[in-house]
C-alpha cells in the first residue's frame, strides 16, 4: 500500500470508526447493559440465550455480585459458572490494583453461526463478541478500552428455555483475571498454558519465493518512522482486520504488528521466506495471493529480525512510546508468545496497548498474569537506506 493510503488513516474520527465497523448490532437480543441478569425471555432459541449470556458475562465485571448476573444462563455450580464469575471478578479487581475503577461494560454480540443437534436437546453457537470497558481513573477521568473474543458456546435445553454448559474462547486476559480473583496457582498456570495452545501455527504461502533484491542506488536515503501512523493504523485495525490483509485464525498478533510497523513506514527488506522482513501483494487488493516473510507473520522470527535493525531494547514499558512493541512470554518458559503496540498512555499515566487475537484497544498493557515475562522495543527513529 501506498504511504498516502497510511496517511488517510489519521485522525480521531477514523480511529472512531473501528468500533462502528468492529462491534456490529447484537442478534437476536437487544444490547442493553445487565439485561442477562433481568431474566429469560419466554422459549429464547439458543442464539438468542449465547447472545444474552455473553452480555451478562460482560456486565459481571461491575456487578457487586458477578456470579448472580450469570446465572440465569449457566449450570449453579458448574466450572463454567465458577470460572466465568472469577474472570468477570478479576477484571475489576486488576483494574482497581492500578487505580481505576470498572464504571460500564456493554457488549455487542455478533452470532456467526447457530447449529441444533439432531436431537432436539443441545446446540452449539458460534459468536464474536466485542466488550467495550470504560474505566474511571482516581483523578476522575474516564478511559475505554475494547476486546474482541470469537466463542464457541454448547447449550442444553432445560424445559423451554437454554442453558449454557460450555464456553471455548482463547482470552490471553484469563490467567491474569483468575490470578487477581484468587484461583490457585495450579488453575492460573493451566490457563497460562491453554492461551499459548490456542495459538494456531503460522503458515507460510506455498509459492513464496525469495524477493528480488532492491535495485542498488547511487544515493542514500533517510527514512524517518511515523508513530501517528503507525498509532493510527493499530487503533483503526485493532477491533477489526484490515481485508487486504491475510488473517491468521488464533495468531495473527505479530502479523498485525508488522503491518502497523509498516503504516509508519518501518522499510522493508527483501529475502527469501525465511529471511529479511517483507510482505508482497503482487499488485492486488486481494490477500488470496499474497506472498510475505516468516518474520512478518512470527513473533520470535519478528524479534530476530527486527532487534538490532529496527528496534532496540528498553528495560521497561514507561521508556516507550506509540508505535513501539512489547513482547509477551505467558509462562516464563523462554518462547515468546505475543506482541502488542504501544498506542499511548491512558489518564492514569499507564501505557496502554493494542493488539489481535486478543483483539485488543487502548488495554492497559501488562496483560500477563506473574509468571509471564516481558520484553520491551523501542522502534528506532529513522534509518539510513541505501
Amino acid at each position: 500500500m501506498s504511504r498516502r493510503h497510511w496517511a488517510h488513516l489519521v485522525g480521531v474520527a477514523v480511529i472512531a470508526a473501528a468500533f462502528a465497523v468492529a462491534a456490529p448490532a447484537a442478534v437476536g437480543m437487544p444490547a442493553e447493559e445487565g439485561e442477562g441478569a433481568a431474566g429469560k425471555a419466554a422459549d429464547a432459541g439458543p442464539a438468542a440465550t449465547a447472545t444474552a449470556y455473553l452480555q451478562a458475562r460482560a456486565a459481571a465485571i461491575t456487578a457487586a455480585d458477578p456470579a448472580a448476573v450469570l446465572a440465569p444462563w449457566v449450570v449453579t455450580g458448574s466450572a463454567l459458572a465458577r470460572t466465568e464469575a472469577r474472570v468477570a471478578e478479576g477484571t475489576a479487581v486488576r483494574g482497581e490494583a492500578v487505580g481505576r475503577t470498572a464504571e460500564t461494560a456493554v457488549c455487542r454480540v455478533t452470532v456467526l453461526d447457530s447449529q441444533p443437534a439432531d436431537d432436539g436437546v443441545t446446540a452449539v453457537v458460534a459468536a464474536h463478541a466485542i466488550t467495550t470497558l470504560t474505566w474511571r481513573a482516581e483523578n476522575g477521568k474516564a478511559d475505554t478500552e475494547g476486546s474482541g473474543i470469537d466463542h464457541t458456546i454448547t447449550l442444553r435445553r432445560n424445559g423451554d428455555d437454554w442453558v449454557i454448559t460450555a464456553d471455548a474462547y482463547a482470552d490471553v486476559l484469563k490467567p491474569a483475571c483468575l490470578e487477581a480473583a484468587g484461583a490457585s496457582r495450579a488453575r492460573v498456570r493451566a490457563a497460562a498454558r491453554a492461551v499459548e495452545r490456542t495459538a494456531a501455527p503460522v503458515r507460510l504461502p506455498e509459492a513464496a519465493s525469495p524477493r528480488e533484491a532492491a535495485t542498488p542506488r547511487r544515493y542514500s536515503d533517510i527514512i524517518a518512522y511515523d508513530r501517528p501512523g503507525a498509532q493510527a493504523y493499530a487503533d483503526t485495525y485493532a477491533l477489526s482486520y484490515n481485508p487486504t490483509f491475510v488473517r491468521f485464525s488464533g495468531a495473527d498478533c505479530a502479523n498485525f504488528a508488522s503491518q502497523c510497523a509498516r503504516a509508519g513506514d518501518m522499510p522493508q527488506a527483501s529475502g527469501g521466506a525465511t529471511s529479511g522482513w517483507w510482505y508482497d501483494k503482487e499488485g492486488t487488493s486481494s490477500p488470496s495471493n499474497d506472498t510475505y516473510s516468516l518474520s512478518w507473520i512470527n513473533v520470535t522470527r519478528q524479534i530476530g529480525y527486527w532487534n538490532t535493525r529496527r528496534t532496540d531494547w528498553e528495560t521497561s514499558a514507561g521508556m516507550l512510546s506509540r508505535g513501539d512493541f512489547i513482547y509477551y512470554d505467558w509462562t516464563g518458559d523462554g518462547v515468546w508468545d505475543h506482541v502488542a503496540v504501544v498506542a499511548g498512555t491512558n489518564s492514569s499515566g499507564q501505557k496502554m496497548i493494542d493488539a489481535h487475537t486478543t483483539d485488543h484497544y487502548h488495554v492497559y498493557w501488562k496483560l500477563g498474569y506473574s509468571g509471564t515475562k516481558y520484553r520491551y522495543a523501542r522502534v528506532r527513529a529513522q534509518w539510513v537506506v541505501l
